[in-house]
């Protein structure tokens, strides 16, 4: 295996441990050694591929939005709404039952560092707006015209992170029930 590989394969691996710290246990409570310590690395290892903390928070922000919004665009393809809002909600609550799951990674981290890292929270903030032209996406191949389509996914965006929270916080994941049977609910509204 060449060094690149072997370089590159360390560098993602670091972002990966970091994403899931992060999330779990938030950016401020996370320090470098926590996830060098994860990646089984050397600090050197570390600063070789970053700068600093909060230029991983930034690699983290690409990873999250790579993985979580391919995900969650492939259960939108051409979906109608009552399908991606079950779909959708039966993952985050099999997630949950597996302890996998720490809330919205965006929405925590983005809020978590917003006053402290402004820019890097931005980050954060992009694929919520994205999150919710999805949700929009959605909704117009359910039969919503343009207005109602857009009124409809902010609602559902505010449905989606509000109960993502207060799972976060209580870890009941009576929550997530709810946001499964909110978002549907947006549905019988149509």
């Amino acid at each position: 295996m060449s060094n690149y590989i072997k370089g590159e394969k360390s560098k993602e691996y670091i972002i990966q441990c970091a994403a899931e710290l992060f999330w779990k246990n938030g950016y401020s409570a996370t320090g470098i050694n926590d996830i060098l310590n994860a990646a089984g690395l050397s600090k050197g290892s570390f600063y070789f591929y970053f700068e600093s903390k909060k230029h991983l928070a930034a690699s983290v922000a690409d990873y999250f939005y790579k993985t979580r919004m391919d995900y969650i665009s492939k259960i939108a393809s051409n979906k109608k709404w009552p399908e991606f809002a079950d779909k959708i909600s039966k993952n985050l609550i099999e997630r949950a039952e597996k302890k996998m799951s720490y809330g919205c990674p965006f929405a925590t981290l983005g809020a978590e560092i917003a006053f402290s890292e402004p820019d890097i929270a931005l980050k954060y903030y992009e694929p919520i707006k994205q999150l919710t032209a999805i949700f929009k996406e959605v909704l117009l191949i359910t039969g919503l015209h343009e207005e109602s389509a857009e009124i409809a996914a902010q609602r559902a965006m505010a449905i989606y992170e509000g109960y993502l929270l207060f799972y976060r916080m209580s870890k009941d994941i009576g929550h997530l029930h709810n946001l499964s049977r909110d978002l549907k609910a947006i549905s019988e509204q149509i």
